[in-house]
């Protein structure tokens, strides 16, 4: 067991529901020794600088640039946030999420959500598909790389099917990485 447990802050932001972020926080906790709290330490106003109108998206590298030195983390604080917005990064047409090793990740909610591609909103997999999206973006803020196994949590996903197809769980390699990166961190093994 570790004796200092790592904190994860979850910031919302422009999230008509934020109790669906209560169901991420129950598998996240469930999986690693960690402290979920939530902060609102931004302002939809302030995404203003980072939107992109021709493309009508967040820039997220701008985004995650800014959001680092506004929101200052320690080895022991993570933070995520989530936004309900599109967003993309350098060449990519958009992104699910963005992540800076060592401080945290921003998760973009908008192409998670199955109304974005003209079916019925479903909460199950709009949730199942947020999960995945802030594990993922977690386990790259504890130093994760992308990982080769579909299945994996940590797999790149380039598109909602890759989403869907992939487990919440990082695989048995990422646990064992995590574990020495990050001793007691993991709270149920493979």
């Amino acid at each position: 067991m570790i004796s200092n447990v790592l904190t994860l802050r979850f910031i919302p932001v422009n999230l008509t529901d934020v109790s669906i972020l209560e169901n991420v926080k129950d598998f996240i906790m469930s999986r690693l020794n960690v402290v979920v709290k939530f902060s609102k330490e931004i302002t939809l106003g302030e995404l203003l600088k980072f939107y992109d109108e021709r493309r009508d998206q967040l820039d997220a590298v701008k985004l995650l640039l800014y959001l680092e030195k506004k929101i200052l983390v320690n080895p022991l604080l993570r933070v995520l946030v989530f936004i309900d917005s599109d967003a993309y990064a350098y060449d990519l047409n958009f992104i699910f999420g963005i992540a800076k090793p060592y401080w945290g990740g921003i998760v973009f909610l908008r192409r998670l959500d199955p109304s974005f591609y003209g079916y019925a909103y479903n909460e199950k997999l709009f949730t199942a598909r947020l999960i995945k999206e802030s594990v993922h973006e977690l386990g790259h803020s504890l130093g994760l790389a992308h990982c080769r196994n579909r299945r994996c949590v940590m797999s790149f996903s380039n598109n909602i099917f890759e989403v869907d197809n992939k487990s919440p769980n990082f695989c048995r390699n990422c646990e064992i990485i995590l574990e020495r990166m990050h001793p007691g961190l993991i709270r149920i093994l493979a």
